[in-house]
């Protein structure tokens, strides 16, 4: 019978997987329109015979029979032969090791959930086992699965000599070492089998997972206490409550992301994060992160974070220069905007105008017709001056008529005579209030759907980093841009 393993140029006993890669690489090679050797044609004919017979289930058992047969002649006409030598007393045959034709594997290191090729083809022995198959015969070929971490593997053969000696030969599979948060993962998997694998993926500035060290907590924390005093500033100052509001809810919780990440870093601490939670002791807590080391190995929550040392101004350089190379025009020009919008509302939400004194004559409520669920809406209004008609809030219409909590009135206008905002004074308390109007009203939905465009941004800027998703994050870009140029000009003129 042909050993048509020999054939496809691979150990006996390889299973479906080997014969359909060895088929697919012999026939390129050998194909007539190919290979111009004149023996070529041939040679593909017999690689075809040899695969339509191996991937028939029957013929393939039919002749691994075979070759177990031929094996198990082969070592019984040895021990036949040296049993006539020893009657017959005219020499004694020297004592041969098994000889080892193939033991390999088709890599040196691995990773979980990697398959690895086991192969191997001994002679002149009585018994093989390989400690992680047990009793296998003399040739072929396995798959093993690696579905556990270990920093090594030993593969160890054990084969019984005709002599029988136990004759052990080893292969040691090694981790691989190339993902080192990869490897890291996997080992505290052992230890913690619900760990998550986001913890142990490169940590970003909005995100929740790994760990970042004391200098890099306290840089974050500096810089987010700058738009967060700003922003606070605004909110009271302002008539821009709503959108002041969600800055500061988003703030607070990019902050709490910086403590929660940090609280994972410190051993102590790394299973308190609910203590985050209760007031004034939590700022307490944040003082421990600030002066508190990081754990020196991996934990649940990642590997160790890089350490340094970084003073806030080359901190702040630092990223500036990272921001610059990763971000393309269309994302700078985008961002860009944005920052320069905000800088406008902001100087406009302090900036005053000329005031005229004006007096308060009258007052009405408009009221929608009722709606199908039978909700009236009402707009409020109040005049100055018989002519001046102002909308302003349900709050404010009952604070200056119901509770006359003001007595003096000031309209600013800008240059085209519209009005910017109304002063209500209290000349006994002298506390006085802005309504602001135009882009600065409370009640704008441009600043909202700005805020949230932003946020979204923010959001596709990183995350969507793909290769495939970078047409979609370019045009995102765009269309953000020309929002912020249209709330520029509205806000200008």
């Amino acid at each position: 019978m042909i050993n048509y393993y020999v054939v496809l140029e691979i150990p006996n006993f390889s299973d479906e997987a080997v014969i359909k890669k060895a088929y697919r690489t012999l026939s390129k090679k050998y194909h007539p329109d190919i290979n111009k050797d004149p023996f070529a044609t041939t040679y593909f004919l017999k690689i075809n015979e040899a695969y339509d017979f191996l991937m028939d289930a029957n013929k393939r058992m039919l002749l691994h029979q075979y070759l177990h047969a031929v094996a198990n002649q082969a070592s019984t006409k040895t021990n036949y032969t040296q049993s006539n030598l020893q009657k017959n007393r005219q020499y004694s045959p020297p004592v041969t090791k098994p000889l080892i034709h193939v033991f390999q594997v088709n890599k040196k290191h691995f990773a979980v959930n990697d398959l690895v090729l086991l192969q191997w083809n001994v002679s002149q022995c009585k018994a093989v086992h390989i400690n992680v198959l047990g009793n296998v015969s003399f040739a072929g070929t396995h798959y093993l699965k690696m579905d556990h971490f270990a920093d090594e593997i030993i593969i160890l053969m054990t084969i019984t000599g005709l002599d029988n000696t136990a004759y052990k030969y080893q292969i040691k599979l090694l981790y691989d070492n190339s993902n080192p948060a990869e490897k890291a993962f996997q080992k505290i998997k052992l230890q913690f089998p619900d760990v998550d694998e986001a913890h142990f993926k490169k940590e970003t500035f909005f995100g929740m997972n790994a760990r970042i060290n004391k200098n890099e907590f306290k840089n974050r924390l500096v810089f987010l206490s700058i738009p967060m005093v700003l922003n606070t500033f605004l909110f009271l100052f302002s008539t821009i409550q709503i959108v002041s509001f969600l800055i500061h809810i988003v703030l607070l919780w990019v902050i709490f992301s910086q403590c929660y990440k940090r609280i994972h870093d410190i051993e102590k601490l790394k299973n308190n994060v609910w203590q985050l939670f209760i007031p004034l002791y939590n700022l307490f807590l944040v003082k421990e992160l600030l002066v508190s080391d990081s754990e020196a190995t991996e934990n649940k929550f990642g590997l160790p974070p890089k350490q340094s040392s970084k003073t806030f101004l080359n901190w702040i350089s630092d990223k500036l220069k990272q921001l610059n190379n990763r971000m393309p025009f269309i994302y700078k020009i985008s961002f860009g905007s944005f920052a320069l919008l905000v800088l406008l509302v902001f100087f406009k939400t302090i900036k005053s105008f000329n005031e005229t004194e004006v007096r308060l004559t009258s007052h009405y409520i408009e009221t929608s017709r009722p709606q199908s669920n039978g909700r009236i809406y009402r707009d409020y209004f109040v005049v100055f001056n018989d002519e001046i008609s102002v909308n302003v809030t349900e709050n404010d219409f009952y604070e200056i008529l119901s509770k006359r909590k003001y007595d003096t009135y000031k309209i600013a206008r800008n240059n085209t005579n519209e009005i910017q905002y109304v002063r209500l004074i209290n000349s006994n308390t002298d506390k006085d209030t802005r309504i602001n109007f135009g882009v600065l009203h409370s009640s704008n939905p441009l600043l909202l759907l700005i805020s949230l465009l932003f946020l979204s941004q923010l959001y596709v800027f990183n995350n969507l980093t793909a290769p495939n998703e970078l047409a979609f994050t370019k045009g995102y870009m765009f269309f953000s841009f020309m929002v912020y140029l249209y709330g520029i000009y509205h806000t200008i003129f």
